[in-house]
């Protein structure tokens, strides 16, 4: 016998064991990746080629305690040494390949319950086929156990193992393409290595089983392997066991990229997401101190206007003092001169009496209308007894008397008598603006327009005067007087929740629209 082919069988139990070591070690580092979450494909059936690796180690290290126990040298428990126990090993191993090699060609990037019923089903009509085979050969040959036990051996190897090596490495081969995809080119030749080395440890190594009685393993088996070669097959088998672990191993290294890449998407996701925070919340302080400053300004705009209107309170007060004293006082003094003058007359002069009674008469009527001009600047009359329409007509009426500027009031819609507060609201602001128009405007035309909607009440006050600047006017440096008036205005629906638009430009005349929220308090046709 050759030297080398002498050493080879004088070691073999340390052939076995390095070739069981080599599938179980690829089978734990296999299994220890496959729990980690990838897009690759051959993730998801990992761990069938992990459970391959275990059981065939296993097998072999069955073997190597026959080994062991058929040369003496250690003393083995029985049940290590069982034919019952190794061959299912081996057959549930070569099984587990054809799954996994089902199921990673039919595989998708979803779940696919199909795969798993296709990888299934082959795996078990090959069992199937293997399992009738062994009776067949029970029933054609009549073996001896140890024959029978051969002979399944061999059958294992020949129906379920070298298809489902071949199977197996055509799915990784195909596998190598998705690994290119995504750049990971130098992994998928590590595949395509590990697939080579699986489709030599089927063809050839699968192909010299241990003699049987079954054809071809009577010529083409192990014993003719050592003679050809100088090594045990199983020696070939253990170095394309090993060959498979490393570059099975260096495959892995892609999923730990993955994850590096993905844990570092995360993170730049995660700096990006805080960053817009950070800008969000800097938006958010800048948009606060704006509001904040407006807030103050409002408040001393408010200030103002608070003592702007009761200065106006004040003078008003005063107008009203003075209108009475020099009107309705004066005459109602002289009334009271003329009364004791006329008392006197009675009795003296009775037609001078009668006279100076029909002066008096004229000095009471005349007392009558100061006091009615006075309590109508208070509060019309008409606005509490007929209603605003009315009210805003006289108003613009008595503002084209008074001023000679061309007014015209329109109304648009179904009248309806509103609350008290809302038509005191709409009076003042058309009040006020017709005032701001004779005061500051020098306007030729002015129109009003009060329009009745269904839930509002809009009134617009346009003129073609001077204009102004509203911008410079209401938020100005507070030096225009005139901002008063409008700022009342504005004030005045902000108070019932409507809106006010002041829309002016110099020289192109001024439209005030103020829009109030309609309470309806009774319906009366136009």
């Amino acid at each position: 016998m050759d030297p080398v082919a002498e050493f080879f069988t004088r070691n073999i139990v340390i052939v076995y064991f390095l070739y069981g070591l080599a599938f179980f070690t690829m089978g734990l580092a296999i299994w220890m990746e496959s729990n980690r979450t990838s897009e690759f494909r051959i993730a998801r059936a990992f761990w069938l080629l992990a459970a391959f690796g275990i059981v065939h180690g296993l097998h072999e290290w069955f073997e190597m305690f026959q080994k062991l126990s058929e040369s003496g040298a250690a003393n083995i428990p029985d049940a290590l040494l069982l034919n019952e126990l190794r061959i299912p090993h081996l057959v549930l191993s070569f099984l587990l390949l054809i799954v996994f090699g089902v199921k990673l060609l039919y595989s998708t990037h979803q779940r696919n319950r199909n795969e798993n019923r296709i990888a299934y089903a082959a795996a078990g009509t090959l069992f199937l086929i293997w399992f009738l085979s062994v009776l067949v050969t029970r029933w054609v040959y009549d073996p001896t156990q140890e024959e029978l036990v051969a002979a399944s051996d061999v059958l294992s190897r020949y129906i379920i193992g070298i298809p489902g090596a071949l199977l197996a490495a055509w799915a990784i081969v195909l596998e190598r393409k998705s690994y290119h995809k995504r750049g990971y080119a130098g992994f998928g030749r590590d595949l395509q290595w590990a697939a080579w080395a699986l489709i030599l440890y089927g063809l050839v190594g699968q192909a010299f089983p241990q003699e049987s009685i079954l054809f071809p393993s009577t010529i083409i088996n192990s014993e003719l392997f050592l003679t050809t070669f100088g090594f045990p097959v199983q020696f070939f088998r253990a170095t394309e066991a090993a060959i498979m672990a490393i570059f099975f191993i260096r495959a892995l290294r892609a999923f730990e990229i993955e994850r590096q890449k993905h844990l570092a998407h995360a993170q730049k996701d995660k700096v990006e997401a805080q960053a817009q925070a950070l800008v969000a919340q800097r938006q958010t302080q800048i948009q606060t101190e704006k509001l904040n400053v407006e807030l103050q300004e409002r408040e001393a705009m408010l200030g103002e206007l608070l003592h702007q209107v009761v200065s106006a309170q004040e003078g008003e007060r005063r107008r009203i003092a003075r209108e009475l004293h020099d009107g309705a006082g004066q005459i109602l003094t002289g009334l009271g001169l003329g009364l004791a003058a006329a008392d006197e007359s009675t009795r003296v002069n009775p037609e001078l009496a009668s006279q100076q009674l029909s002066e008096l008469k004229k000095l009471n009527a005349q007392a009558l209308q100061e006091l009615h001009n006075v309590i109508g600047d208070l509060r019309p009359s008409v606005l509490d007894n007929l209603g605003l329409v009315p009210a805003l007509n006289a108003q613009v009426r008595d503002f084209e008397s008074r001023t000679g500027v061309e007014a015209d009031f329109v109304v648009d819609g179904k009248r309806t008598r509103v609350r008290a507060d809302l038509e005191t609201i709409v009076f003042r602001i058309g009040q006020e603006a017709l005032t701001n128009v004779a005061k500051h405007a020098a306007a030729e035309s002015v129109h009003v327009r009060l329009r009745f909607r269904s839930n509002s009440l809009k009134l617009s006050i346009e003129d073609d005067g001077r204009g102004f600047d509203p911008d410079d006017v209401l938020y100005g440096d507070g030096s225009h007087r005139s901002a008063w008036g409008l700022l009342g205005i504005q004030e005045r629906v902000a108070l019932v929740g409507g809106l006010c638009s002041i829309s002016s430009e110099p020289h192109k005349g001024t439209q005030i629209e103020a829009t109030i929220p309609l309470i309806v308090e009774e319906d009366e046709d136009a």
